[in-house]
């Protein structure tokens, strides 16, 4: 019988094993590669030679050597709103491209004006004194641009910034304003080339550089305007301007010890002395950060931010308000207590209790009971009736 119970028991049992049975699934190892890009030939300028070497940046290639064959649908690289870099592939639908690489339109070419006499136009509706001028667009050098796989900045990238959000962000398209930067990853700063013009000549500034700055979050850090103070933490060398974007990889260093700061990325052109160069003038704020940030910030935040109040500053007027509170009590309790014996409230008494003790006077002069009239008792109908029973 022993036996029989233990194998019912037993086949009671192996359904529930069975139903919470799983198969165990190894994870593939990850293919990797090692292998760097070679270095390839090309020829500029229809004559000059020229080797040309890749450059691998964030997982982004440069300077590859391009296909044989353009393809429309060869894959580009984008940036996300924090600069980081994201690959597009595009893809065909309803025989259009979606996804393709963007267009430029006019932005990087330049406005010139062509002359033209009678001999080279030979027009039958002109007269031969007559000077024909024409309004083109040039298009740039695209020698070195083209060996960029990221898609450029242009006007049509630009956001809006500020805590009303109507500032453009002009020349910036990445990073957008107060996203967040992580240490040890990178992300690249675009602006607009052409934004940086000389005044006199309107011709594109060749050269720029990139500083990264702290924004007041101490009460000994506000009030920076030049970057030739403390704020300015980090200065690129002089850059290409031309090439429009500089990648950034966030070091610990620059955190100082906070799990948090907050910054502002600027550029500044080489036509603009170091002495009057003001990052704020377009610069862009961004947030670096030691790690994953579990919690938004909320609208009250970046309001509280905006003013200049961060972190130890916002506990430290929290702290205050409580204090201020129970300093004012204390002093209203020994106003009152020195002032005690001037203080006389008679009349605020005895016109209260006035109203309290006041004399009604006679029914018939109130205004509830002046016109009800008053009979006698032997006129009541009770008093009628009581008289006849007798």
């Amino acid at each position: 019988m022993r036996i029989v119970s233990w194998a019912v028991c037993l086949g009671a049992l192996v359904p529930s094993l069975v139903s919470g049975y799983k198969r165990v699934h190894r994870p593939k190892d990850k293919e990797t590669t090692s292998e760097e890009p070679k270095p390839w030939i090309r020829t500029i300028y229809s004559t000059q030679k020229e080797i040309v070497t890749p450059t691998v940046i964030a997982g982004v290639t440069f300077s590859a050597k391009p296909l044989a064959t353009p393809d429309p649908l060869e894959p580009w690289v984008s940036l996300n709103k924090d600069g980081s870099p994201k690959t597009i592939k595009p893809e065909i639908k309803n025989g259009r491209t979606r996804k393709a690489r963007p267009d430029y339109s006019t932005y990087f070419q330049t406005l010139g004006i062509v002359t033209m006499k009678y001999d080279e136009v030979q027009a039958h509706n002109m007269d031969p004194n007559d000077v024909y001028e024409e309004e083109i667009f040039i298009d740039e050098d695209k020698t070195y641009v083209s060996l960029n796989p990221i898609g450029r900045c242009t006007p049509a990238g630009y956001f809006n910034k500020g805590l009303s959000k109507d500032i453009s962000s002009e020349p910036f398209c990445t990073p957008r304003e107060n996203v967040l930067w992580k240490v040890d990853k990178t992300y690249f700063v675009s602006w607009y080339t052409h934004f940086f013009r000389d005044e006199n000549s309107d011709k594109v500034i060749d050269r720029v550089r990139v500083h990264l700055s702290y924004v007041r979050e101490k009460a000994d850090e506000k009030g920076f305007h030049k970057r030739d103070i403390k704020g300015t933490f980090f200065s690129s060398e002089w850059l290409k301007n031309v090439d429009g974007m500089l990648p950034v990889t966030v070091d610990e260093k620059w955190l100082q010890g906070y799990y948090e700061r907050k910054i502002i990325v600027s550029v500044q052109p080489e036509n603009v002395p170091d002495d009057e160069f003001n990052p704020l003038l377009n610069g862009v704020m961004v947030n670096m950060l030691l790690g994953s940030k579990v919690a938004k910030t909320t609208k009250e935040e970046w309001a509280r931010q905006d003013a200049g109040i961060y972190d130890r500053e916002w506990y430290y007027v929290a702290l205050s308000i409580p204090t201020v509170v129970v300093i004012a009590i204390v002093a209203i309790y020994f106003f009152l207590q020195l002032n005690g014996k001037n203080r006389d409230f008679s009349d605020v008494t005895r016109s209260a209790l006035a109203k309290k003790h006041r004399v009604l006077g006679p029914i018939s002069k109130m205004k509830k009971f002046k016109n009800m009239k008053n009979h006698k008792y032997s006129e009541l109908p009770i008093s009628n009736k009581s008289s006849k029973q007798y």
